[in-house]
């Protein structure tokens, strides 16, 4: 369970995130420096014989030196295939450089299913959908776009057992709705979003129903915030910063973000470590 939103800035989009995993499951800030770009992204990692979940290993988002961000939300397929390690978003990111460049590689047969949204300097931005053997690239309606774990466009849409258990459909309103009430794309007004706590009157599930998801067993492990000028802001755990004492989680989480910057040299290497600390390397990026 992902939530995902984007906002028309005076010169470009702005992405966000919630990234909503397993608590078991970590999510690392990375710099790395690829075939043409290097790249600020974060991978998912989940430890060995631990909870399995596709998309581990992958660089789930990030931008890179040539002004390409993106962000994704998994949505599972009726009969959900083996995929293979999701190593094409590494690629994207050494080598893209605009929105247009970025879809052709989610056009690759090996691409999970959900939602991508993707954001360049010049002012291009997609929301792609990849699902059932198909994918749609849908350009912008309006100034703002949000994003869950169900398909808008595509008809092959999980279950409904998988929407109601996630509460996408719910998040997926809350957020449109607190997108088109904001005046500016702002870092600080996104970042707002992302740990919004309207959860529907339910009680607390598996999975939680707020943006700032707190359930059970699965919820909100790291937010981030994407700026195609060469910035990415993250934040450890929970975006309000407070867990509630029942989610079977031991993070500490920030309660805020920190803006890091794309490194001026080749510098590769961790920013963050599993339990939310920021490395040298890290320190030096930030911003």
């Amino acid at each position: 369970m992902c939530f995902l939103a984007g906002m028309n800035g005076p010169r470009h989009w702005l992405l966000a995130s919630n990234s909503d995993n397993p608590y078991a499951t970590k999510n690392h800030l990375l710099a790395a420096s690829g075939e043409r770009h290097s790249y600020l992204a974060v991978r998912v990692v989940v430890p060995p014989a631990d909870v399995l979940v596709p998309w581990a290993g992958m660089l789930t988002r990030g931008v890179n030196s040539a002004g390409l961000g993106f962000t994704y939300a998994f949505v599972p397929e009726r009969n959900m295939a083996d995929y293979p390690t999701q190593e094409w978003s590494a690629g994207m990111l050494a080598n893209a450089s605009t929105v247009d460049e970025a879809v052709a590689y989610l056009r690759e047969d090996s691409t999970l299913p959900g939602n991508y949204l993707l954001a360049d300097r010049a002012g291009a931005m997609a929301a792609v959908e990849v699902g059932g053997g198909r994918v749609a690239v849908c350009g912008p309606a309006t100034g703002t776009e949000a994003r869950a774990n169900v398909l808008q466009r595509l008809a092959e849409n999980p279950g409904p057992a998988w929407d109601e258990a996630t509460a996408s459909t719910h998040r997926h309103g809350r957020g449109s709705e607190l997108l088109g009430a904001l005046d500016s794309a702002t870092p600080e007004a996104l970042r707002q979003v992302l740990r919004d706590h309207q959860e529907d009157g339910e009680p607390a599930g598996k999975h939680g129903r707020s943006l700032c998801n707190h359930g059970t067993s699965d919820g909100t492990i790291s937010s981030e915030i994407i700026d195609p000028a060469g910035h990415l802001w993250f934040g450890f755990g929970f975006p309000c910063g407070r867990s509630r004492g029942y989610e079977q989680d031991g993070r500490r989480p920030w309660g805020r973000v920190v803006r890091f910057s794309l490194p001026e040299d080749s510098e590769s290497g961790d920013l963050t470590t599993a339990d939310g600390a920021i490395t040298p390397l890290g320190v030096r990026l930030m911003s």
